[in-house]
């Protein structure tokens, strides 16, 4: 009777060496998979605080700086933002672009052969100057 109660643990331990390496990067994989939509939420919300600036008539500096305090939670060395046209072609009524790009990288192994490492993250937003 005792050794088979040994056996069957034995048996479980080793299912579960199986079983949880598989779990794990599945779990990591639903982590970087939040963390690209987080990304996604931050740089879109930067993009739309930065266009309002823009259409108020703010010179590029302000316009970048609003945009980098609103994708705060995100490192602002691989940020990148890019608005056009350029400001002194900017009058009422034109429409001004405002695009703010973040390089993610991606922490889990594998998901490389999915997705680009790092992986570009873009948010967009058009609004027409006032």
């Amino acid at each position: 009777m005792k050794t088979a109660l040994q056996s069957q643990r034995g048996q479980a331990l080793v299912e579960l060496a199986i079983v949880l390496p598989i779990l794990l990067l599945i779990l990591m994989a639903i982590v970087d998979m939040g963390r690209m939509y987080h990304g996604l939420l931050s740089v879109t919300t930067a993009a739309r605080v930065g266009a309002r600036q823009a259409s108020l008539g703010q010179a590029d500096a302000v316009i970048q700086a609003a945009a980098f305090a609103a994708a705060a939670p995100l490192e602002t060395n691989r940020l990148r933002v890019q608005i056009t046209p350029s400001q002194s072609l900017r009058f009422a009524g034109t429409a001004i672009e405002v695009v703010v790009e973040y390089q993610l990288a991606i922490l889990t192994p594998g998901m490389q052969n999915f997705f680009p490492n790092p992986f570009r993250v873009i948010g967009r937003a058009v609004m027409a100057r006032e």
